[in-house]
């Protein structure tokens, strides 16, 4: 890997303050410059709880991140519905992540260095979060204490969500990724040390570290309460791999390396966590957790698409991907079930990252 500021500053071009897809081409990212997606006038949408929302990171430094809400029963889909419900204001730049913490939403928006916080059933504003450099993710301990990572600050920043404020920061001396918490554990994946840094969450204090392939990015917390890793295996051309963590002792239980056909990317844990999905080279992936055996056809074949990110109904296990196609006209999400048989399609914001379901 080559030196931090040089490999964030070619993530960066390459939209890694969206979600690191490191293989956007060059000239692809000057028609992104140049050409700014026409904008259009939403009208206020209904108020009625919605528990799928998708989240449209946009282009970088346009401000034109996004929420959609979809329902699952009439497969109606609403677009820019924050903007909607909230005076007409954009909600920012880079729509990154979220999280929910009781009956609020927050909703990392990165390149605009806030978190904003939202009413689940209203997607009205409720609060903000500001003086963050550039937020990836958060995960919460509680309802008084939470980590958000970051992508440039080379700190995770230690938050009250109820309070609203920056309680410190755990230094880092790097780039921080996704992360979990497994008892009074955080584990954390540390971009620029190859590793997986584990913090005690009593007195936020490093307490070990975990030598993996390299960049590390995507943490999912299985049924055995073990820790998944996924590393892309970085601009070098290294190879991606995924590691399974026990969580008791820390160890490593089991490392599949990728292969120039089988690449180990975005990971997402099914609803009773013994099923872990991947995004690889030619599509969507499953692996049961007890038998550990990647498959070599994927259950959904990406095609001419770009897959750009996907979730896993936490109750119902079927599959929403998403499809950045060329990262400037209007994305799309796919709906599968279970077995891979698409059930919808809908037309959503530009660069749609994540979809999101509320409680």
């Amino acid at each position: 890997m080559e030196t931090n500021a040089k490999s964030k500053l070619f993530c960066q071009t390459q939209l890694p303050i969206q979600k690191m897809k490191l293989a956007l081409p060059f000239l692809l990212l000057l028609g992104l410059v140049a050409c700014r997606p026409d904008e259009e006038v939403q009208q206020p949408v209904s108020v009625e709880h919605a528990k799928v929302l998708i989240l449209n990171e946009g282009n970088y430094n346009f401000g034109n991140g996004s929420l959609s809400k979809y329902n699952e029963t009439s497969k109606v889909i609403e677009n820019k519905v924050f903007q909607a419900n909230n005076q007409g204001r954009p909600i920012g730049d880079v729509v990154q992540s979220a999280v929910q913490i009781g009956n609020e939403l927050f909703i990392i928006v990165n390149n605009s260095s806030k978190i904003e916080i939202v009413d689940p059933t209203t997607l009205s504003a409720i609060a903000s979060i500001h003086q963050l450099n550039s937020p990836r993710y958060m995960v919460a301990l509680n309802s008084s204490k939470a980590y958000v990572s970051d992508l440039y600050e080379n700190k995770i920043y230690i938050i009250n969500p109820s309070a609203r404020t920056i309680l410190g920061t755990i230094d880092t001396k790097g780039w921080i990724e996704e992360m979990t918490i497994v008892g009074k554990k955080l584990y954390a994946a540390h971009v620029d040390s190859n590793q997986v840094w584990l913090i005690d969450t009593d007195n936020d204090q490093i307490l070990h570290k975990i030598n993996t392939h390299e960049q590390p990015q995507f943490i999912e917390m299985d049924r055995d309460s073990n820790v998944w890793v996924s590393c892309s295996g970085g601009l070098s051309g290294g190879k991606s791999a995924l590691y399974r963590i026990d969580h008791t002792t820390d160890s490593i239980i089991l490392v599949l390396e990728g292969n120039a056909s089988q690449k180990f990317g975005e990971i997402e844990m099914n609803g009773s966590k013994d099923e872990i999905y991947y995004l690889g080279e030619d599509g969507l992936y499953r692996l049961n957790i007890n038998t550990m055996t990647p498959s070599t056809t994927p259950i959904i074949a990406k095609g001419n698409r770009l897959f750009y990110g996907f979730s896993i109904h936490p109750k119902t296990n079927e599959i929403y991907i998403c499809d950045a196609i060329d990262y400037q006209q209007k994305g799309v999400v796919y709906r599968y079930n279970y077995t891979g048989n698409q059930i919808d399609v809908f037309k959503v914001g530009i660069i749609p990252g994540d979809v999101f379901f509320i409680e």
